[in-house]
């Protein structure tokens, strides 16, 4: 009598007992599970803190790895509202990845979705589902991930964008031996919205670049810069309470993000009628209309533009601050063509190294569609999980010496082997799966070529080094403003 249906669930409960279901046959079989470690709940008065101690969200990339060190590979806990449970091993990433579903669901911060309901906002790819979100995501991924048309779309693009920034650079050292760049991370992000409208465009953006003028694309830099830095407060504080007293956080928050839209908004209708050859037209040609280019291209550039910008920053700091790899890298880079850079084995390590030690997403989400054995224990559906790569990526266990800048462990030896790998899923900036990054071929070609030119022609070095930590700003930024000092650079192209 005691074990029918309803006494079975209570019975498994107290042993600790989770029936997982064979996705390939149907069978059903009993494990058992150790009990997942959980952080205390967090009560009032912690929360009240969290309303005036914004530095520990901050460096809650620290906190977790802390926490994984203290309680292993997998813990729960919550963060502000929101109750998730914290991975950081690269096992465990693929097997979430692997059990992801063909409609991947991610999370999302609170303030967005409040935001998109109140202001009646149909958003782009980032914040779709379920079979709308397929049927657009099969498009892009034809132009953007598709090698033919990602060459075509991306190349010339990076290449004007790499070589425009770089021009720029060079006339500040016409009349100085040195320079220091100001307000470096603002010249990022106009670059990063460069690339992306040259994208979008294609050859026609020369001639409409000028129309936007300085002024528009300084105010959706900042703007852009600013919405990340909100919604990283706004996720540690108990939002409904927020916008039903509309503090002066969501106030603000609302105001800036009513002017990012706004701005995308009324570019998109000039940029549809200039009718060339980029993205933006090969999507309409795919039988897209233009209200819904408009919601793709509104969150391709706010996706696009912070993450883009600051993972180039972290790669100047960490070439700027190893004269070695710098000099190595302006080598290589002298005696190839820009458009093979993106090819070189050693450049491409450059590149996995800064993304490793400063992860410019340093955790992905996941929400599974059926429970699922992680670490040894059961994460049941609909659960937010976490995967805390800024800890895996400089774990000794899955990296030898994982403090150090070495790009060069990035090269397979004779056996095709890493030597001072030991699991290189332990860093995946752009995730895996169907929903990984839609924009990965265009970031790694725009960093890559923009890095490639400044070498070449520059020596850099940062003079603040010692200072500058990582933070989060939801994204992975400096915690203090990057000192670059430029150089001309001996024997290069900019001397001839």
């Amino acid at each position: 009598m005691f074990f029918n249906k309803n006494n079975n669930k209570i019975f498994y409960s107290l042993l600790n007992i989770r029936v997982i279901k064979n996705n390939k046959n149907g069978d059903r079989s009993i494990k058992f599970f150790a009990t997942i470690p959980e952080c205390p709940r967090p009560g009032m008065l912690d929360r009240f803190i969290s309303l005036i101690n914004y530095d520990k969200a901050m460096k809650l990339h620290e906190i977790v790895d802390n926490k994984h060190r203290e309680l292993g590979p997998i813990y729960k806990d919550q963060i502000g509202s929101v109750s998730a449970y914290f991975v950081n091993s690269p096992e465990d990433y693929r097997k979430i990845f692997k059990n992801e579903g063909p409609t991947p669901m991610h999370f999302l911060p609170e303030a967005w979705l409040i935001y998109n309901k109140s202001k009646k906002c149909s958003r782009g790819l980032l914040f779709m589902d379920g079979e709308e979100w397929l049927h657009f995501r099969r498009i892009i991924n034809k132009l953007l991930l598709h090698p033919y048309d990602a060459k075509i779309i991306t190349a010339n693009a990076c290449q004007n964008a790499a070589v425009k920034l770089t021009e720029e650079l060079k006339k500040n050292l016409l009349v100085q031996d040195k320079w220091i760049i100001p307000e470096l991370e603002n010249r990022l992000y106009k670059w990063s919205i460069d690339v992306m409208m040259a994208s979008l465009l294609g050859s026609a953006w020369n001639k409409y670049r000028d129309s936007i003028g300085d002024k528009e694309a300084d105010k959706l830099a900042k703007n852009l810069h600013e919405i990340f830095i909100l919604t990283a407060r706004l996720s540690l504080l108990p939002i409904k309470y927020i916008v039903k007293f509309n503090f002066p956080v969501w106030k603000k928050f609302v105001r800036v993000m009513d002017e990012i839209l706004e701005i995308v908004t009324t570019l998109m209708p000039k940029m549809i009628n200039l009718k060339g050859d980029g993205l933006l037209w090969m999507m309409i040609n795919e039988g897209m209309t233009e209200k819904d280019a408009t919601r793709i291209v509104t969150d391709l550039i706010l996706a696009a533009g912070d993450t883009t910008a600051f993972s180039t920053q972290w790669a100047l700091f960490l070439l700027a601050s190893h004269p070695d790899v710098q000099n190595k890298f302006a080598e290589i880079s002298s005696n190839i063509e820009l458009k093979n850079t993106i090819k070189d084995s050693y450049i491409k390590g450059i590149i996995k190294e800064s993304f490793r030690l400063y992860p410019t997403a340093p955790f992905l989400t996941r929400i599974l569609p059926e429970d699922c054995s992680i670490a040894g224990h059961v994460v049941p559906r609909g659960e937010l999980i976490i995967m805390s790569l800024y800890s895996s990526g400089r774990d000794p266990n899955n990296f030898v010496e994982p403090n150090e800048f070495m790009p060069e462990r990035w090269i397979r030896n004779s056996k095709g082997n890493y030597d001072c790998v030991m699991n290189p899923f332990a860093t995946i900036p752009f995730a895996l799966g169907v929903r990984s990054c839609i924009g990965k071929k265009l970031a790694e070609t725009q960093i890559i070529m923009t890095l490639s030119e400044i070498v070449k022609n520059f020596n850099m070095d940062c003079l603040n080094k010692q200072n500058v930590k990582l933070k989060l700003h939801m994204i992975s930024v400096p915690s203090e403003s990057i000192k670059l000092q430029l150089t001309k650079r001996i024997n290069s192209i900019y001397n001839e």
